[in-house]
């Protein structure tokens, strides 16, 4: 599935609602001036403890998920915060 259309699917789908936090908050990154690799560091060790914090039904049900987030929407997170983070430390040099 390539986007999420109902609540449901939003782990299951590579795109959904937090895809758009996820650019959005590399973009203010990149704005403020973090480094590319610290930010895409924290940005992937975020990934991975979302991953192992919702196999476990306490997480789920708080966060109100189905099942944790597919491979492939984890690699969509990290692509388009890394997007967002270019794109402003490249507005930073205009």
């Amino acid at each position: 599935m390539l986007v999420a259309m109902r609540k449901e699917d939003q782990n299951e789908a590579a795109i959904d609602p937090w895809t758009f936090v996820h650019a959005g908050t590399g973009l203010a990154l990149g704005l403020i001036g973090v480094k590319f690799q610290y930010a895409f560091a924290a940005a992937v060790l975020y990934e991975l403890i979302e991953a192992k914090s919702e196999n476990t039904e306490r997480v789920r049900s708080f966060f109100n998920v189905s099942a944790p987030e597919t491979t492939v929407n984890q690699i969509v997170d990290v692509a388009v915060f890394s997007l967002g983070l270019r794109l402003g430390s490249k507005w930073n040099q205009t």
